[in-house]
């Protein structure tokens, strides 16, 4: 009985120590010793949840830095795979493959080979189709694709909507994009338009801002945002 009365105690304490050890903002020690019942079931639900949750992007975070450390090995093996198993699925992941090397082209050959049959329409390997044809400067059949996209379908995710901003020039609202979302991928895509057209106060900007989410949310550093941040700092080096 004693140790279940000292439980919320312990778990008040345990929580106070998780904000001072990830260096939470105060306000969070406020609410949790004032309001501890409340603000603990708050703080467990905005911050030790998303983190929780975001193992799965760390995992995938990981693999993203396998790729970059040995592109060429994960290219061989995907290459081999649609060798055995030519399907769909495989063409596609090697074509996605393609396109975080730069082989910008040959992704466009395996997507095209994709895109028939009863996949003929199908909206994500539209996209990335679109999104190939734009990483390889064709911005003319990028903005003409996504012209005929959007008359079947809706830009639907962040993504697109990212895509569409892309092809049309507006930095301007996929900063704001940034700013209100601290979606760092976006960041970086900002931050190296910014530098490759001679505005670098724009580009630090973005580029602080990432280092104070850094210093405020320290599970950032633990996804691929922190992949994103490395990025962009390369980018002024």
């Amino acid at each position: 009985m004693v140790l279940l009365s000292l439980l919320p105690y312990v778990l008040q304490l345990l929580l106070i120590i998780h904000i001072i050890r990830n260096g939470k903002p105060f306000l969070w020690l406020w609410l949790i010793v004032f309001l501890p019942y409340i603000g603990g079931i708050v703080y467990v639900i905005m911050e030790i949840l998303p983190e929780v949750l975001n193992k799965d992007t760390v995992s995938k975070a990981g693999d993203a830095v396998s790729r970059a450390v040995n592109p060429d090995k994960q290219i061989l093996q995907l290459e081999e795979l649609v060798k055995r198993q030519d399907t769909i699925a495989n063409r596609t992941s090697l074509a996605d493959a393609y396109v975080e090397q730069g082989s910008y082209q040959k992704a466009l050959e395996l997507y095209a080979s994709c895109l028939t049959g009863p996949y003929a329409e199908d909206e994500e390997l539209l996209l990335k189709k679109i999104n190939a044809l734009y990483l390889s400067g064709d911005f003319e059949n990028a903005k003409n694709a996504m012209a005929a996209f959007k008359e079947k379908y809706p830009l639907s995710d962040a993504s697109s909507v990212m895509l569409d901003l892309k092809l049309n020039g507006d930095w301007e609202k996929l900063s704001e994009i940034f700013y209100n979302t601290n979606n760092f991928n976006v960041g970086y895509e900002c931050a190296a338009h910014f530098c490759k057209n001679g505005s670098p106060d724009q580009a630090k900007k973005i580029l602080s801002s990432m280092e104070e989410n850094l210093k405020l949310y320290k599970y950032l550093k633990r996804t691929e945002n922190y992949g994103w941040y490395k990025k962009t700092k390369r980018l002024f080096s």
